[in-house]
């Protein structure tokens, strides 16, 4: 893989990961705590809360993200990179960051 090409999909999976973390942003960290508590999906809330229109793109992008190697795991990393007190929330909770990725995964199979 050349250097445009690593550049290109590192490009794409900060864009997707900063749209997840805007949307976490905007509901603020302590609701974020609450719905990790309480085993609710950062991933199906911000899914949930597009048009449809919105998540056909939603699933080029994510298809996009795939095609270019970039893995959902990779996608979650990103994600707590940018908000590290995400990191500090979802600490030791290995079974709801699995279930996060079989969320996108599922989004991205076009399951929702």
């Amino acid at each position: 893989m050349g250097l445009l090409q690593r550049t290109a999909m590192y490009f794409m999976l900060i864009k997707a990961a900063t749209e997840i973390k805007q949307k976490a942003e905007s509901i603020g960290l302590d609701k974020v705590k609450s719905m990790v508590e309480n085993g609710e999906s950062i991933v199906d809330m911000y899914l949930s809360e597009s048009s449809e229109a919105k998540k056909v793109k939603r699933r080029q992008d994510a298809n996009l993200l795939v095609q270019a190697g970039i893995t959902p795991e990779m996608l979650w990393e990103e994600v707590v990179k940018q908000l590290p007190e995400l990191g500090a929330i979802i600490e030791g909770k290995d079974g709801y960051v699995q279930s996060e990725i079989k969320r996108i995964e599922a989004f991205v199979k076009g399951g929702e």
